[in-house]
């Protein structure tokens, strides 16, 4: 549905910017979308001096505005339209921004306060002043409240990973809408590498080495409590267990940890160990267990047969064609 105030606030974009951003002009439906975004992205671009304008709120734009700009309200923000880029971008993401005057007023200010909380970061960034951080996660498309039939459970566990790990350099502020995706997967691991005790810029939410090491000391079981507790219920969550978002691990939590390892053919143990973290974390679980099932493109002759059962493999699948003419490997 079309909004007045996102539609004044396009018609600010084309107005003040028109042949300085080096894109069309946005057009003025009323409806925010990612051209509207990226609108008032390069319009943030440049108004901090920034020569080279992007649709991407990157590295470059997020240093300058922290270095310029540390905490923008009444009085830091530096101009009209600097302001009315907050306030458009507040219209956008479905709050109050004020009359789109350049001021930033105590509505502003409110608002401000109120899209910090819905992102779970108010306790990090109390107030009304505006972040750099938290002015990346305006100018984007992601929200920060449940939408389209989101849930309650994985909605408190984004906002848990926002307001804790906010702070670290590398951790970007990711939805708060109740979905599973991508960035909040990457946020977890995120999450798990400076829970191991990785340094900023060391941390990369891969699930590499140095963090498959660090978990496999940091098996949780019932009794346990802290943050290795959260991140494990809060990965449970995310893969659509249903388990309460705790901080304590208990006999009801080991049941359901019992269950997932059944249907992901581990041992039942109830404990969140490296398998079972593994296969929370990341699609390919943990590579070094023992598979009994593989597939494969080159003939079984009797003597590959054998190795393969004398290695434990019970099932075998194997492509059945030769389009290769005559080659080992048949694979259509």
């Amino acid at each position: 549905m079309a909004d007045e105030m996102v539609r004044r606030a396009q018609a600010f974009i084309n107005g003040a910017y028109e042949g300085k951003l080096g894109i069309d002009r946005i057009p003025e439906t009323g409806v925010t979308g990612w051209p509207t975004m990226f609108g008032l992205t390069r319009a943030l671009q440049y108004e901090l001096g920034i020569t080279s304008l992007s649709d991407t709120f990157g590295p470059t734009t997020l240093s300058t505005l922290a270095s310029k700009y540390p905490s923008l309200n009444s009085a830091t923000v530096p101009s009209a339209n600097f302001a009315r880029i907050i306030q458009s971008g507040l219209y956008c993401k479905g709050y109050d921004g004020g009359d789109i005057d350049g001021l930033y007023s105590s509505r502003v200010q409110a608002s401000m306060a109120k899209l910090k909380q819905d992102m779970g970061v108010d306790f990090t960034y109390p107030g009304g002043d505006l972040v750099p951080k938290v002015f990346k996660g305006l100018l984007n498309m992601d929200a920060y409240v449940t939408v389209n039939g989101g849930s309650e459970s994985i909605r408190a566990v984004q906002r848990w990973l926002n307001g804790t790990y906010v702070s670290r350099r590398d951790f970007t502020i990711i939805p708060a809408d109740g979905h599973h995706s991508r960035d909040v997967a990457k946020s977890v691991l995120f999450a798990v590498q400076y829970e191991i005790g990785m340094a900023d810029g060391t941390a990369n939410g891969v699930f590499g080495p140095g963090t498959q090491s660090g978990l496999k000391s940091h098996t949780v079981t019932t009794g346990d409590s802290g943050p290795w507790v959260q991140l494990f219920s809060g990965a449970m969550i995310l893969n659509q267990r249903p388990v309460t978002f705790t901080s304590s691990f208990t006999s009801a939590l080991s049941s359901a940890v019992s269950s997932f390892q059944s249907f992901a053919a581990l041992p039942a143990t109830g404990k969140g160990d490296f398998s079972t973290w593994a296969s929370l974390l990341v699609s390919y679980g943990d590579q070094s267990r023992k598979g009994e099932a593989c597939d494969g493109v080159t003939r079984v002759t009797p003597a590959r047969a054998a190795a393969l059962k004398a290695d434990g493999i019970k099932y075998l699948g194997r492509y059945l064609t030769n389009p290769t003419g005559g080659k080992p490997y048949e694979k259509a």
